[in-house]
């Protein structure tokens, strides 16, 4: 499929994000296991309210991150059909893009 090394790369980058926040995740399950054995009312209170945000925090990276997949999908797919439906103003304008950075390159300070 033609979209298949944009679909690689934006997955590649998502796994790695959702990597990230996953890895903290896990550290702030890690210190509220930590803090179980200390049983006063305030610490069971924060306790509760972290375990209800990690829940939700996982469940808005699973779903930010599906999203964030299918808008990338999307782009490629608008881009891909405006390029093969208009490919003379894409050489154009690569061409003129390209034209400034020479210009821009070539100047001497």
């Amino acid at each position: 499929m033609e979209y298949a090394a944009d679909s690689t790369a934006a997955r590649k980058v998502s796994d790695f994000a959702n990597g990230q926040v996953n890895h903290f995740l896990e550290s702030v399950e890690d210190l509220t296991k930590a803090l179980k054995d200390i049983e006063t009312p305030d610490i069971a209170r924060v306790r509760a309210k972290v375990k209800i945000a990690l829940v939700a925090a996982k469940s808005a990276v699973s779903d930010t991150a599906s999203q964030l997949r299918s808008q990338a999908f999307d782009v490629s797919k608008r881009t891909d059909t405006f390029v093969r439906d208009n490919p003379w103003q894409v050489v154009g304008l690569a061409a003129v893009v390209g034209l400034a950075v020479g210009i821009l390159a070539s100047r001497r300070y």
